[in-house]
């Protein structure tokens, strides 16, 4: 029986000891690495913008009123010269006849003053007659003087009423054009009740409804918006300052919409703009001095300027409002020795470098260059036991790559991408 136990307690220590053994875990380093290549690196600027139509035209009113119809809607195809809606002509109506009948009116007192007139002509006429014959007959000895001068008085009477009438007749006449204008003028804001469409396209909103009332005392009210043609878009974009250089007219571009997240659709540049659009200010602070006192200003910190991309949109899937993400080309350098990004940003993690039993190297020791504009950067090395910064300086990145300007790398040679502590048990299958 002792000998039984004893066999016993021996298999267990044996079966402990295997499984001591089996599920013993054990730390190791994994590195990645990639290498460095020769090719292109292409700057690429993704921005995002707002598609709109190539040519949009605000319908509004000159004349304030009741709208009375509408003859277009959203999506409506309309033409120049159709009538897209007709205000209330009540009022406009009733101005109009009142403009006439002051016209009648101005014109039946040019008449009158114009009978005037020819009355004056005419006495002035019978009072030189008289006043010539007074004349003759004074030479005779055959009138007294005061009759003489009666007649001379008269003359002069007439003349003067002769001027008064022609006065008349101008003002009458004077009045009578501002009639004619009344007129055209009643007649004009009457026209301007039935609202025409200026041009052919297609309207894309309608902002008023039958029975409202738009009042154009300050600002003409917009009706309509119009747009002439929905098969040639735009895109405005804000292009940062740091990247507004590389853009150039006739250069192209893709870009995606939310609507058609599957496709990728291509336009091209037509126009960079020179106005800068400050995004973003942030208060300036200026000490003050003995002659100046202290002032606070707004400095813009976000500058960009809108570049306008022209697209092509024959089925008119695309439609003015929707946001596009836009992908640019920028500047291109080829046939250059490039770094892969990841190796850029990576340092050896605290924890790998205690497990390899290395301290933790001093980048600024291998940062030393004779380039003062530039700053310089580091990439690492991994020999198999420890990990070497080797100081560089790049130019050109792109969103993969980075330009190598100078650094003791080669095309082909390794560098470290990722560093980091795997636990293994010698039974485990997965890292």
């Amino acid at each position: 029986m002792r000998r039984k136990w004893l066999s016993v307690g021996a298999a267990v220590v044996v079966v402990a000891g295997c499984a001591v053994w089996a599920f013993h875990t054990t730390t190791q380093v994994e590195i990645s690495t990639a290498e460095i290549d020769t090719g292109p690196v292409v700057r690429r600027i993704l921005a995002s913008g707002t598609i709109q139509a190539t040519h949009t035209v605000d319908v509004g009113t000159q004349v304030s009123g009741i709208v009375d119809s509408l003859a277009a809607d959203f999506n409506s195809i309309v033409h120049a010269n159709q009538v897209v809606a007709r205000l209330d002509p009540s009022l406009y109506d009733a101005a109009l006849e009142q403009a006439k009948a002051t016209l009648l009116e101005a014109q039946a007192n040019l008449n009158q003053v114009r009978a005037s007139l020819d009355g004056a002509t005419t006495a002035e006429e019978d009072a030189r007659t008289k006043y010539s014959r007074a004349v003759a007959l004074s030479r005779e000895q055959l009138m007294a003087q005061a009759d003489l001068d009666a007649a001379r008085i008269a003359e002069d009477e007439a003349i003067a009423g002769v001027h008064s009438a022609d006065a008349a007749v101008s003002d009458a006449a004077a009045q009578v054009q501002q009639a004619v204008a009344n007129v055209s003028q009643a007649q004009v804001n009457r026209d301007h009740t039935v609202i025409h469409s200026p041009i052919d396209g297609i309207v894309l909103s309608r902002n008023v409804d039958v029975g409202q009332t738009v009042a154009a005392a300050v600002q003409a009210p917009v009706l309509f918006t119009i747009a002439t043609d929905m098969t040639r878009l735009q895109i405005q974009l804000n292009v940062d300052q740091s990247d507004v250089g590389e853009l150039q007219s006739g250069r192209p571009v893709t870009f995606e919409v939310e609507s058609y997240p599957d496709e990728t659709f291509e336009g091209m540049v037509s126009q960079v703009r020179l106005q800068p659009i400050a995004e973003q200010s942030t208060p300036a602070t200026t000490v003050a001095s003995s002659t100046l006192p202290q002032a606070t200003t707004s400095v813009p910190t976000v500058v960009s300027y809108a570049a306008m991309i022209d697209v092509d949109n024959p089925d008119q899937r695309l439609r003015p409002g929707m946001t596009a993400e836009v992908l640019l080309q920028g500047m291109r350098h080829d046939d250059v020795t490039r770094i892969p990004n990841t190796a850029l940003s990576f340092r050896p993690p605290p924890d790998v470098l205690k497990t390899l039993g290395q301290r933790e190297p001093s980048i600024d020791e291998h940062l030393t260059g004779d380039d003062p504009v530039s700053k310089p950067r580091a990439v690492w090395t991994f020999d198999g036991r420890q990990f070497k910064p080797v100081p560089v300086r790049v130019g050109l990145a792109s969103d993969q790559w980075t330009e190598l300007v100078k650094g003791d790398l080669h095309a082909g040679e390794t560098v470290v991408t990722r560093a980091e502590l795997r636990t293994r048990s010698r039974f485990s299958t997965a890292p």
